[in-house]
Formats: C-alpha cells, structure tokens, sequence
C-alpha cells in the first residue's frame, strides 16, 4: 500500500469547495439539468480522491458516483421556487423550498457519493440493485407527493411546474436502507455520513445562496455588474463542496483504506459500447417519442394519458438514465471514466449547439450538419484523451485537468463567441457592448477564471506532493 497521504482540514474543505463553487457556476452556465450537474459532481469526486491518494482505478469508481449522484438532484425544478423570493409575502415559503430541494440534492448525492468512495465495500450485485430500486421509490415518490401537490413549492397558478423532489427523497432513503440491508454497519457508515452532511450543506448552500437573490437587489452596488443567481449557484456550490470535504476529512482513514483495497472492474470494452448506444438512442428517441404522444396529453387526466406520461416520465428521467450509467460502470473501468469525463462534456456541447438554432442567443446560427460535427469533434477528442490519460503517468490529475479545463473551454465559447463581440455595431467598441449589454460577464466570467486556476493550483500541487510523497517512501524502506 502507498504511503497515506497527509493534509490539514483547510484543504480538505477548500479544495473541494472552490471546485464545486467552479463546476456549479458552470453548470448553470453551460448545462442545466441532471446533466449539467454532471460538473461539480465529478470535481468533487476527483477532488477528495486527490485529497484521499485514491488508485487511477477507484479514482474512476468515486467520479462515476460523484457526478451521477450529485446529477440526481438536477432533476428537480426550482425556478418558480426562486421566483418566489421576489416578493415579500412568499419570500419564507421559497427560501423553505430552497432549503428542502437543496437538503434533499445533497442527500441522494452525499449518500450515492460515499457509495462510490467505498464501493468495494458492496457487491456489483448489491449496487444494481440498489440503484433499481431507487427507480420504483422515485415514482413512488412523485405519485404519493409531487404530483398530488401536497407540499408544493412552485407557482400552482401560473405555468405549474412537476416537481419531483419528494420522488429523490424516496429514492435516496430506499438507496440508503438497502445498502444498510445488504451491508455492515462498518460499511454503511461512509455513505450515511456522507448522506447526512451532504444534507446539511445542501439546505444551508441553497437556502444561503437564495438570500443574495432577496438582499442583492437591495446592496449599494451597480446591479447590471453582479449576477445575483450566479452569485446563488456559486455559494451552493462553496457550502455543499465544503461539506462533503470535511466529512472526507473526518473519515479519511477508513476512506484511505478504501481507495487503495478491493477489486476493480476489467478495461472491457463491451460496456462503454452500450454506454454510448445508450446515449445515443435516449437523445435521438427523446424528442422523436416526445413528438408522437398525442396532443393534450400533459393535460389529460384519464388513465391512459397518465399511464402514458408516467412511463415517458420514468423512461427519459435522470434517474433511471444515471442508475443505468452506473451499472455500466460498475463493469468496465472505461465505461466508468467514460461516464464521468467524456458525458460531461459531451452535454456541455450539447447544450452549446442546441443554441445555436436560436439567433437571438449568439447573433447569428450554423446548419445542423456543422453542429453535429461541433459535437462529435468535441466529444471524441475528450473521449480518447480519456483512455489515453489513463494509460500513462499522474492519471487522476491529468483526467481532471482535462474535464475542468473543457468545460471552461465551453463556457468561453458561450460568453465571447458572440456577434457583437466579433462585429460591434456602428459606433460602438467591444468594451462598450460588454459593459452596456454584457456587464456581469466580469463578474462570472472572473469568478470562472479565478476559481479554475485555484483548482488547477490545487490539483498540481497535491500531485507534485503524492509523488514527492513515494519517492521519500520508497528511500527510506532503503
């Protein structure tokens, strides 16, 4: 076994929380959706397995679980929930719904997150039954709760939105029970633990960033310079990446011994090719299914339409896509690399070019061809850097490297690829279009910037350190 690497608790809580501040800004930046939460998914999971001195091979397995289980929490809808901050008398129920949405994400993710920090703990077997499971208790949830509106935090008048917040705190408590079932308690305690801070951060890095959406407006500061939601996205991500830092600090013996034991999965190649079919089919079929249901069935309240919406629900939700991904995972560790880089990426792209159909948003369009070429470049690349970085030296840092500074590239496309910015209208200088009508540019974009190169700071300084670390090992048993 290598030598245990050491660090104080500052990192342990620093790094992970500047990483998850960067992926959540840029998920709300350049994906959205479970998808989009791919991204500070998997930098944390990367981060505490730098921290942990984790093997190229369990590194994989935390980042697979990391970014699925912090994806799960996407699903859940919460722009009326935000929208509610706005005025004075529901500004209490929308930070409750920030508090509860934002509990429950770091919940299932906190809990699916330590699974795969110590996934030789549990059985191939265990886990995919677990993650089945967590399909029936999601739509359990949804039909008990959500969808009755019992507890309702989005506008019930206006355009209502279907939540699924209950559904993710049924799926992540039958997750948890099921592993408790099938395991010890000594292996249960990592992903309880993990469950249970992830929660805290959740509901504090929600219900927290939220207040600058109600106090921002009212700060003395020119308004069109700040992005108050961004500023929301960033404290999420600064609290929740805190959190789940200090509980890896407080665990990491028993953490350390888990990323150096236990079998790995083959390089086999049969699942990264279902992997991408399956990819492939759900984003082709999505829209193809969604055109053929019949019109009026969102609103059709007979048996068979909700039959219908129910299965289309299920079939195209994240969290029977990411539960899949990670039984594919659990087989091939180059489905599992594949999972938590190149998917992330992939859907940074893809939100990109779906845009691009939309003049407004860029100032000009490209034909469909050029976008699927856009896409396929961009994903191929990313792919087979993956598999190659993982045949050579520093694995898990180069990996790393190579998805932070991606999505970066993405999110510079988004921001500067614009028209204006290339062809500013008569009489006008780039400068003077970003700050009349792109003001808050520097304050993501800055954020963007500085938070990747700590990141990056951080990421090449504990991989100078781990192999500073051996060497001075490895001489001294001399």
């Amino acid at each position: 076994m290598k030598p245990k690497p050491e660090h104080p608790v500052w990192i342990f809580v620093v790094f992970p929380a500047i990483a998850m501040l960067l992926g959540w800004g840029l998920r709300g930046y350049i994906g959205g959706g479970p998808f989009g939460a791919l991204i500070p998914g998997c930098f944390v999971a990367l981060s505490l397995s730098m921290l942990l001195g984790y093997r190229m091979e369990t590194a994989a397995m935390a980042a697979l679980f990391g970014a699925v289980g912090i994806g799960y929490g996407g699903d859940m809808t919460y722009g009326q929930t935000l929208g509610f901050l706005r005025e004075s008398d529901t500004v209490l129920w929308g930070l409750l719904g920030c508090l509860v949405k934002g509990g429950i994400w770091g919940l299932f993710g906190g809990a699916v997150l330590g699974a795969g920090l110590t996934r030789d703990r549990y059985d191939v077997k265990t886990l995919t039954v677990a993650f089945v499971l967590t399909v029936a208790a999601f739509y359990v949830g949804i039909k008990l709760i959500n969808d009755p509106k019992l507890i309702y935090f989005s506008n019930r008048l206006d355009k209502p939105r279907d939540e699924s917040w209950a559904g993710l705190l049924f799926a992540a408590i039958t997750f948890l029970g099921y592993l408790r079932y099938r395991g010890s308690a000594e292996a249960f305690a990592v992903p309880f633990r993990f469950a249970l801070w992830g929660t805290v951060g959740g509901a504090l890095g929600f219900s927290g960033g939220a207040l600058w959406m109600v106090f921002g407006p009212q700060l003395p500061v020119p308004q069109q310079w700040i992005g108050w939601w961004k500023a929301m996205e960033f404290s999420f991500g600064l609290i929740l990446g805190a959190a789940l830092g200090y509980c890896a600090y407080l665990n990491r013996e028993r953490l350390y011994v888990a990323g150096q034991e236990g079998e790995t999965p083959p390089a086999a190649w049969g699942p990264v090719g279902v992997f991408f079919a399956f990819v492939a089919t759900v984003f082709i079929a999505y829209p193809v299914v969604g055109g053929l249901l019949p019109e009026g069935i969102a609103d059709s309240r007979t048996l068979s339409a909700l039959l219908v919406r129910d299965l289309f629900r299920v079939l195209f939700g994240f969290v029977f896509f990411g539960g899949l991904c990670i039984i594919l995972g659990l087989r091939s560790i180059l489905a599992a690399w594949q999972i938590a880089v190149t998917l992330t990426v992939f859907h940074c792209v893809l939100d990109y070019v779906r845009d691009l159909d939309n003049p407004e948003r860029f100032g000009y369009t490209l034909p469909v061809p050029v976008q699927l070429l856009i896409l396929l470049i961009a994903t191929g690349a990313v792919g087979y850097l993956t598999f190659r970085f993982q045949q050579g030296p520093q694995p898990i840092r180069r990996i790393y490297l190579l998805v932070l500074w991606a999505c970066y590239a993405v999110a510079c496309v988004r921001s500067f690829f614009l028209k204006d910015f290339f062809f500013p209208p008569e009489g006008e200088s780039l400068l003077s279009v970003i700050t009349q009508n792109h003001a808050s540019l520097f304050f993501v974009h800055g954020t963007f910037t500085v938070s990747a190169i700590i990141t990056t700071w951080f990421i090449l300084r504990l991989g100078d350190s781990s192999d500073e670390a051996v060497t001075a090992n490895s001489q001294h048993r001399r």
